[in-house]
């Protein structure tokens, strides 16, 4: 009986599309901010930005506060204030990153081997 050799998926070089791949999910990663880590997804972008515009007409308010969902799914009441900091924030961290990660992509496509898929599902491994 012979046996297969063949390398696992997961321990081969990262094919150019994969790199991409993986560097557009990780811009969608949550974000720490001074307040906690939140999702900074497309959706979670338009949902900040449409409740801190829209903040004081939202029904939802109690004592001045919004409750908010955190990327651990917890929940943390924000002002009008802290809410458009916690944007303001995510949005800041959301670009570096973003800005890092694009690099990262372009050097791990140059190198005479790439990283493995392992290697790029951890965000740490793109990051200095």
């Amino acid at each position: 009986m012979k046996r297969s050799l063949q390398l696992n998926p997961d321990n081969r070089p990262a094919t150019w599309i994969q790199i991409r791949d993986w560097r557009e999910k990780h811009k969608r990663a949550p974000v720490d901010t001074s307040m906690g880590s939140f999702d900074a997804d497309d959706a979670a972008d338009q949902n900040f930005q449409g409740m801190a515009e829209q903040f004081d007409n939202l029904p939802t308010l109690q004592a001045g506060k919004l409750t908010w969902k955190r990327a651990d799914n917890s929940f943390i009441p924000l002002t009008k204030a802290e809410l458009q900091q916690v944007y303001a924030e995510i949005k800041t961290a959301r670009a570096i990153r973003g800005a890092l990660l694009h690099v990262s992509a372009e050097l791990f496509q140059q190198m005479a081997t790439p990283p493995t898929p392992a290697q790029l599902a951890d965000l740490s491994f793109w990051l200095p």
